[in-house]
């Protein structure tokens, strides 16, 4: 009988604690401005990236397309975690971070018809 209130009262502190960490896990969130070149001043355009933090990797997914980019991604202390030059972006695309500690991250995508420059922060 004690053997199975022990069993009972340590699966019950384990989901307790489960849900605990759970609730206080910050989520990263990005931040995007667009700025246009002379061939897109007409056009509307808004950029949105979402970003996840699965299992200390983070993953950023664009949901817009662009032609002939630049990406690069830099941590808090200015070093360069991605650089792809002259890709392609398509809506769905995926790319992902390692290391997750250098928050915030700053991002730079440059084309011939916008500039976006963004930030990733951890918020609650």
């Amino acid at each position: 009988m004690k053997a199975k209130l022990l069993l009972v009262l340590c699966l019950v502190s384990l989901g307790l604690g489960a849900f605990a960490s759970e609730r206080h896990k910050k989520v990263p969130r990005v931040h995007c401005k667009t700025h246009s070149r002379e061939v897109m001043r007409r056009s509307l355009f808004e950029p949105s990236i979402q970003a996840e933090d699965i299992n200390d990797c983070l993953y950023l997914t664009f949901q817009f397309s662009l032609n002939e980019v630049d990406i690069i991604i830099l941590d808090k202390d200015g070093k360069e975690v991605v650089k792809e030059q002259q890709t392609i972006i398509h809506e769905g695309r995926t790319i992902s971070i390692l290391e997750t500690d250098g928050y915030p991250y700053s991002v730079e995508i440059t084309s011939p018809i916008v500039a976006i420059q963004g930030e990733i922060t951890l918020e609650e």
